[in-house]
C-alpha cells in the first residue's frame, strides 16, 4: 500500500497523538455527495485484517483490508489557514469527488 503524508501533515499529526504507542487509523465508510469518504482516528489496538499503510519515525498508519483497497495513492496534508483549516486527503486514483472535497467515488 502507498500512501504519502506531507511534513505539515506528519508533524500536526504526531502533535496529536497521546500514547507512543497510538497510531493513525483510516477507516473508509460509506457517506458524502460521492459514495465514500475517509474516517481517520487514533488508535492502539491492531485488528487481525489490519495493515500497516505507513510507518516512519513513530508516526504508523494503519487501515482494515477492506479499507485498504481504496488508500492506495492516498495523500494526506496539513492546512492551518485561517478558512478551511484541517486535515486534506486527496487520492489520485480517485475516480471524481465531491464539490466540497470530503468524500470520493473510487
Amino acid at each position: 500500500m502507498n500512501i504519502e503524508i506531507s511534513r505539515k501533515a506528519r508533524s500536526e499529526l504526531l502533535s496529536l497523538k497521546g500514547d507512543p504507542d497510538d497510531f493513525l487509523r483510516i477507516r473508509v465508510i460509506t457517506g458524502g455527495c460521492a459514495g465514500l469518504t475517509y474516517r481517520p482516528g487514533f488508535d492502539c489496538e491492531m485488528g487481525d485484517d489490519d495493515v500497516v499503510l505507513y510507518e516512519n519515525s513513530g508516526l504508523k498508519v494503519v487501515a482494515d483490508m477492506k479499507s485498504a483497497l481504496y488508500t492506495h495513492g492516498l495523500e494526506i496534508d496539513y492546512s492551518d489557514d485561517l478558512i478551511n483549516s484541517g486535515f486534506r486527503f486527496a487520492n489520485r486514483r480517485a475516480r471524481k469527488s465531491c464539490g466540497c472535497g470530503q468524500s470520493f467515488e473510487a
